[in-house]
């Protein structure tokens, strides 16, 4: 865990402090500069395709799969592939691609070689050399493949777009960024052999693999630390008004999407997309859910116990029966626990979702709304009631 220190006022600006929290032990650091090097290669999917067949010739259509990392290793892959000069007589193999259709009585065995032909949207087209088993109509529903298709291939992975990134593999809270309380504005101090100064996060997330993405402003440079101890400095600028990260009010807000997806006939709640999608909150940064559908996806916050509604005077809501829609507005704060969940309040609508919260921020409540003639103040008085949070 990080030694804490004294904090150490600034003799030019009274508005802020800095403020040393100690150092932090980690054992699984990665800096990345471009974005691929986030792919796992020839990874094992979870996703299932929908497959046309014509001749030769296979279309896998992934454009309605959720899960993040696969989209995103699916994307690398196939545009590294499809790109200028790319390398599109590597191909690619398809294997265990059990598909099974029980009220038809059909079965068929897709294990493929092919090449490539193009890409695009997260549908593939191919020219197959050699293939299992096909049967009489060749589509093929993504929901009756018995085992996931698993795709493979040479292809070195080449995305064009370049980060500077840190990524985490926490082996126990005490080498978590989230659960040691780094948070965006804060400063990182690195002393390795590649990366040597103060570095400013510019952005904490968790990907569906629990790793831990941390972006900064400065660049990075490339460096493997994984199985190595890494001990790192943690310094955050602190305002004098309310002892958060300095100037984190003058931050953008952060806008989530809401909504709800069908599968294997089960409305789940998404978020950006992504069913169940686990979300980093920092206390101080206002958070927007706009909230679509809101008939059948009702948004709401749940306490750890993943069941009974979490309630709190820095959650707004407003809907908008004409649009069918809820927006929720919430700003972190020391009031609101580390650990939150989230569902739809909607029986219609299954699934719930982790939200893990950090930082520091004193709020005050100092909210207005106003529309139609009618202006509505939530400050000091706290006139919200617990039945309007969520609308």
């Amino acid at each position: 865990m990080p030694e804490f220190s004294q904090q150490h006022r600034s003799p030019y600006n009274s508005e802020f402090y800095i403020q040393d929290l100690g150092t932090a032990e980690f054992y699984g650091l990665e800096f990345t500069d471009t974005f691929e090097d986030r792919i796992i290669p020839n990874q094992n999917l979870v996703s299932r395709p929908s497959v046309l067949i014509e001749g030769s010739k296979i279309l896998l259509d992934y454009s309605d799969i959720q899960n993040s990392i696969d989209k995103n290793f699916i994307d690398t892959l196939f545009t590294s592939m499809n790109s200028s000069g790319g390398t599109f007589s590597s191909g690619f193999t398809l294997s265990g691609a059990i598909y099974n259709d029980p009220v038809r009585q059909y079965s068929a065995d897709l294990s493929a070689s092919c090449t490539l032909n193009s890409y695009s949207d997260f549908k593939i087209l191919g020219t197959f050399s050699s293939i299992g088993s096909t049967i009489e109509t060749n589509f093929y529903h993504s929901n009756l493949f018995e085992t996931i298709p698993q795709i493979s291939s040479s292809v070195g992975l080449t995305s064009g777009i370049t980060t500077s990134t840190l990524i985490n593999y926490p082996t126990s809270t005490d080498t978590s960024f989230v659960s040691n309380q780094f948070q965006t504005g804060d400063y990182i101090d690195f002393n390795t052999a590649s990366n040597v100064g103060r570095f400013t996060i510019s952005g904490i997330t968790v990907d569906s693999l629990s790793r831990e993405i941390v972006t900064f402003i400065q660049q990075i440079t490339p460096e493997d630390l994984k199985g190595t101890k890494t001990i790192i400095s943690h310094i955050r600028k602190r305002s004098n008004t309310t002892s958060g990260v300095y100037d984190i009010e003058s931050e953008n807000a952060v806008i989530h999407t809401v909504g709800s997806r069908l599968v294997d006939g089960i409305s789940m709640i998404t978020i950006d997309s992504e069913i169940e999608k686990s979300l980093v909150l920092v206390r101080g940064m206002q958070y927007v859910f706009a909230v679509n559908g809101y008939e059948n996806t009702s948004f709401q916050f749940l306490n750890s116990d993943r069941a009974s509604p979490y309630n709190e005077s820095g959650i707004y809501s407003i809907v908008d029966n004409t649009m069918n829609k809820q927006y929720i507005f919430f700003t972190p704060n020391n009031t609101t626990p580390n650990q939150l969940y989230y569902n739809s309040s909607r029986a219609s609508t299954s699934g719930v979702g982790g939200i893990q919260v950090m930082g520091n921020y004193v709020y005050s409540y100092n909210t207005s709304f106003s529309g139609s003639g009618v202006t509505f103040n939530a400050g000091s008085q706290n006139i919200l009631s617990t039945s309007n949070y969520y609308g």
